[in-house]
């Protein structure tokens, strides 16, 4: 069914592509994955911890950050308080990267990690020890000042856990994920939710902050922050885009409409059809081809009896 001089796969279908075939849809054109995803990774242009023991101070300029609950002890077994921690991510440079890549404008965030290395048993003990599970939201409000102080140092020019209420917006700030640390030293990657504000936020090419706070009293979470000497062990924020995808071409031969469009082998393509728009917005599309996850990359033509004078396509994408 491959034409070997186009190097893609055809196949043909009355209306709707059966489920069995799928198999033969898999040796498609090789290397278009390379050109329809990009991978960026930003350093955080701002990052501080807070500590519920010292309200008014700041720990913008320190080596490390925090989460800790209730229920953790530093390594003499005392009870050394609460921390969160505040991480704000410049997406410029990543818009910018997929802009080139892809094209302006024409890419979908596909993913997104956090990756930070964790101290198990930090030297200073106003650090909490202990694995557990904490919350990481994205961040309405980005606007505030990572400060310069630092645990030997104390200072008040940045965020405090005084002020930290005054940034959350519990109408606005949204979860992207509950996690847990490994309790042992070494990176750590944690995948977070692409809720439709944070995609947003990174697409607007701005700033995007996100909030780390215990989920669970035992944990006492301590990594390294964006001024750690190893620039190898600073945190940063790992986003993928993928080409939008859309239809490349529609021709009409022979009695077939050949529908075409390209795939990258980690995700779900799902070519669908309807012979009417509804105004009221409810027509019922109908799956004529799924190309599932783990399929090779490549390009994709489906071959559409035509059994009607109109018939619209859409093309969508999925993990």
């Amino acid at each position: 069914m491959k034409s070997k001089v186009a190097e893609k796969l055809h196949f043909a279908g009355a209306g709707r592509f059966p489920l069995a075939s799928l198999s033969v849809i898999w040796l498609l054109t090789r290397g278009i994955a390379a050109a329809q995803t990009a991978v960026v990774s930003l350093v955080p242009d701002g990052d501080a911890f807070v500590w519920s023991l010292a309200p008014t101070s700041n720990y913008g300029s320190g080596g490390a950050l925090s989460v800790s609950g209730s229920n953790a002890v530093n390594g003499s077994g005392v009870q050394m308080g609460l921390f969160d921690t505040l991480m704000r991510f410049p997406v410029s440079n990543a818009v910018a990267a997929f802009d080139s890549t892809l094209g302006r404008g024409s890419w979908t965030v596909t993913g997104s990690r956090l990756i930070v290395t964790e101290m198990a048993s930090p030297d200073n003990a106003i650090f909490n020890r202990g694995a557990g599970a904490f919350q990481v939201y994205w961040m309405s409000s980005d606007n505030w000042v990572e400060g310069t102080e630092t645990p030997k140092a104390p200072t008040t020019d940045g965020m405090t856990w005084n002020t930290l209420s005054e940034l959350l917006n519990s109408n606005m700030d949204v979860s992207l994920g509950v996690f847990t640390n490994a309790g042992s030293d070494g990176r750590e990657t944690f995948g977070l939710a692409l809720a439709d504000a944070f995609v947003a936020a990174i697409r607007q090419g701005g700033e995007v902050g996100l909030h780390l706070t215990a989920a669970n009293p035992s944990i006492g979470f301590t990594f390294n922050s964006r001024n750690f000497g190893n620039t190898n062990a600073q945190p940063f924020l790992e986003i993928t885009a993928l080409l939008t995808p859309r239809i490349e071409g529609i021709a009409f031969s022979n009695g077939f409409v050949s529908v075409s469009f390209g795939t990258v082998s980690n995700w779900t393509y799902r070519l669908q059809g309807v012979d009417t728009l509804a105004s009221s917005g409810t027509a019922v599309w109908s799956d004529l081809l799924v190309v599932p996850s783990g399929s090779e990359a490549g390009e994709v033509i489906y071959e559409d009896g035509v059994t009607n004078l109109q018939r619209f396509y859409r093309l969508s994408v999925s993990p």
